[in-house]
């Protein structure tokens, strides 16, 4: 699968994909990445959760946030170090479980503009979503994004189709 960032400093560099990634289609990226450039033109903190490539965090790098990528996949984490390394972007990696590290963050009082979450399919992503939502890392103004399936529909949130794929987001 052929993976690049479509934007920002580190625009056309290739990265590559995990096994166990299911990266978040071109498209789905694009239009995630100009509706946050019109929102917040000064950046901020991202969160990607179940980082996967590191498609979603290492764009929102290369566009100018400051970036923590959590992902528990040994090989995943050993390509996401790579992937960042290679498009010269500085990201904070956590080579743990989403569970664990929102803990951790919520205790200590992490908050983040925007704390995007693509968990793999198989997953409970209500109960997934819920525990982002709970865990209250958004700053004030900071909004919550699950990307999904089309098919599920969330209880609350702003829902943006792509095909196959939705995003909803949540404002804090």
């Amino acid at each position: 699968m052929k993976l690049q960032i479509l934007g920002g400093t580190a625009r056309g560099v290739r990265l590559e994909v995990p096994t166990s990634a299911r990266p978040s289609p071109v498209r789905l990226r694009k239009a995630l990445f100009d509706y946050l450039r019109s929102r917040y033109p000064r950046k901020g903190r991202f969160l990607d959760l179940y980082a996967g490539s590191g498609a979603i965090g290492l764009e929102a790098a290369s566009e100018g946030f400051e970036v923590v990528l959590v992902e528990k996949d040994p090989q995943a984490v050993r390509i996401l170090r790579a992937n960042a390394l290679k498009a010269h972007l500085e990201v904070r990696i956590e080579p743990q479980s989403v569970e664990r590290y929102l803990a951790l963050a919520a205790r200590r009082g992490e908050q983040f503009t925007v704390a995007f979450m693509a968990p793999p399919y198989p997953h409970n992503l209500l109960e997934d979503f819920e525990r982002l939502l709970q865990a209250d890392l958004a700053a004030p103004g900071g909004i919550y994004i699950l990307q999904h399936p089309t098919e599920l529909h969330l209880p609350r949130g702003e829902r943006r189709v792509y095909g196959t794929n939705t995003i909803t987001i949540v404002e804090r």
